[in-house]
């Protein structure tokens, strides 16, 4: 049924030719194909809806005419993606067991309901078609142990917003997809639209002719420019992997029409600083100006070409993240995403702003290593330090209001929320917040009070948040860890050899002989060694693993900077040599 409770009328004459075109039936004969066609109940599916939950009993196959459907495990685990084509349940009904896993639908889609009966006696007069059929299982076991679960996202929804116009916008998308591989924008068919006066009727007169376009492009723009009536709306919606709204105002309607939440959804603003009202309304993963390099970041998200840089904590030794992005942006890799902790999150933030990378190596020259940031000592009531002085250096360079929403480039933190121990992953709001709250070590900086939550060092939890990177979908990530080697200091501090106390002062002093390292090293260390550790090479996207040689800077050694910096450019050219194909 379609959601206006109109039965959408099933075109016959051409059910044989289209289950012909399903892979298993490819080979049976003409009798076997009428018999199939004729017990074949063609059912519309609406977006969203499932078609069968885990549990029930294996009472018939489906297979897929059009759109694109999840099979969904435990817990809403999404196992599989199926579209045109595929069949659906058949082990369940070979073996009689009860459905393994539910099968929700991703778009409206339309599928052909073979009784059990009928297909287990067709299967035992056709040896064609169990071995199709055992090589279709083989198929879908096999895409069951991989991590890559998703067809990708291909149908690309683009609506206007209010008053704004798709067209430009699109033809710039389109242009750009052009250098991926092949793109075509499909406007509202004034054939189909014409004589669609429900909905269900709409789907049933285009969606053969999308799922057809679909399978011969790599991408498709489909437009509801303004003015695009309601039905063809909300079948845009419903049909996109993802979706674009371009909006050309500051401030969003109160709602959209369908609603758009369900999909992955990108903002492109036109000649506007978005209100942050905007993410209310849509919950963006992503936005973008619609300017050269705006529409070229959205273009590298679409065609899974949008690479990230996550940066890992590691104080004084964070200098070497600005030597690795002067290599990475020298040899043109373009990153279009940053994110990181504690030290990493200062650099990912500097990077982010989209500024040049010597002007970001300067920048942490003066605002870093010459300004010394933990220099306002105090009685430790809270902390060692004040946090004064990191506050004023941090505000002072991201600015007061910088949104993290408005940036030139996408950027995340990782902090941690000492009363509820859960890790704060930082997308929106004011920049410089999300930046102090991930630098604070605990009992070496006052924490951040910031509304309910009381933060400190993202590295408690996760000193190096590739996890948090690698669950976009949309490109490879290069990771930048810090943790590969660690020499304690001896005595006080950053003191030279020749300027240590004797041994019988240190006794004095601290109560040993022997030469420790300072307390807020310890304290730094303490938080990296907490963190929980992972192979990140077992995760999906890590394409790179940089790994500085910084073992002689000391976690302090803030003025230490060359040395810091000369390290991340040795290892990162080291890398690029390894993996020419980063830049391209």
């Amino acid at each position: 049924m379609s959601p206006d409770g109109r039965s959408p009328e099933p075109r016959v004459t051409d059910e044989r030719t289209a289950l012909r075109g399903i892979p298993i039936f490819a080979e049976i004969d003409d009798e076997q194909l009428d018999q199939l066609a004729g017990a074949a109940d063609r059912q519309y599916i609406p977006a969203n809806e499932w078609l069968f939950h885990m549990g029930e009993p294996s009472d018939a196959i489906y297979l897929i005419a059009s759109g694109r459907f999840a099979a969904v495990g435990a817990d809403g685990v999404v196992l599989r993606e199926m579209a045109t084509g595929d069949s659906i349940g058949e082990l369940g009904v070979i073996t009689g067991a009860a459905r393994s896993a539910g099968i929700r639908a991703l778009r409206d889609g339309v599928v052909w309901r073979i009784a059990a009966d009928t297909f287990t006696e067709l299967l035992a007069k056709a040896p064609q078609l169990q071995s199709a059929m055992f090589r279709a299982m083989a198929v879908t076991l096999r895409e069951s142990r991989s991590a890559n679960v998703s067809r990708g996202r291909r149908v690309v929804g683009v609506l206007s917003a209010g008053d704004a116009a798709a067209g430009p916008v699109v033809d710039a998308i389109a242009k750009r997809l052009g250098s991926y591989g092949q793109t075509a924008v499909v406007a509202p068919p004034v054939d189909a639209t014409a004589a669609a006066d429900h909905y269900g009727e709409l789907v049933e007169a285009f969606s053969e002719t999308l799922d057809r376009l679909e399978r011969s492009n790599d991408w498709l723009l489909v437009v509801a420019d303004r003015g695009s009536g309601d039905i063809w709306r909300r079948y845009v919606v419903a049909q996109s992997d993802r979706l674009v709204v371009i909006a050309d105002q500051s401030h969003p309607p109160r709602a959209l029409d369908p609603p758009v939440t369900q999909r992955p959804v990108h903002l492109v603003t036109c000649r506007v600083v978005p209100d942050p009202s905007w993410w209310d309304l849509l919950q963006p993963v992503s936005h973008h100006p619609a300017d050269h390099d705006g529409v070229g970041a959205l273009a590298r998200r679409i065609a899974g070409r949008s690479m990230g840089l996550v940066l890992g904590g590691g104080g004084a030794r964070g200098l070497a993240h600005y030597g690795v992005y002067e290599e990475l942006t020298r040899a043109g890799v373009v990153i279009d995403r940053f994110g990181g902790t504690s030290a990493g999150a200062l650099a990912a933030a500097t990077f982010a702003l989209g500024i040049d990378a010597d002007d970001a190596t300067a920048a942490a020259r003066e605002f870093i290593a010459e300004s010394k940031p933990l220099g306002d000592y105090t009685l430790p009531a809270i902390a060692l330090t004040r946090g004064r002085r990191v506050d004023r250096l941090v505000e002072g360079f991201f600015g007061a209001d910088t949104l993290i929403e408005r940036l030139p480039k996408e950027f995340f933190s990782v902090s941690t929320d000492i009363v509820t121990g859960d890790q704060v992953i930082h997308r929106r709001g004011l920049l410089w917040i999300a930046v102090r709250a991930s630098i604070s070590i605990p009992g070496l900086m006052p924490p951040v009070q910031h509304r309910e939550r009381l933060l400190v060092d993202g590295g408690l939890l996760n000193i190096l948040p590739a996890d948090v990177m690698c669950a976009d979908p949309d490109g490879e990530v290069i990771c930048v860890d810090l943790r590969r080697t660690y020499v304690p200091s001896k005595g006080f501090g950053p003191l030279p050899e020749r300027l240590q106390p004797p041994a019988v002062v240190r006794r004095l002093i601290t109560g040993t002989e022997t030469a420790l390292p300072p307390l807020q090293e310890t304290l730094l260390r303490s938080v990296e060694l907490a963190a929980p550790k992972g192979n990140l090479l077992e995760l999906p996207r890590v394409t790179a693993i940089i790994e500085p040689d910084v073992s002689a800077i000391g976690p302090l050694d803030f003025k230490n900077i060359d040395a810091a910096l000369e390290a991340g450019r040795i290892a990162t050219r080291a890398a690029l040599e390894a993996r020419p194909e980063l830049v391209r």
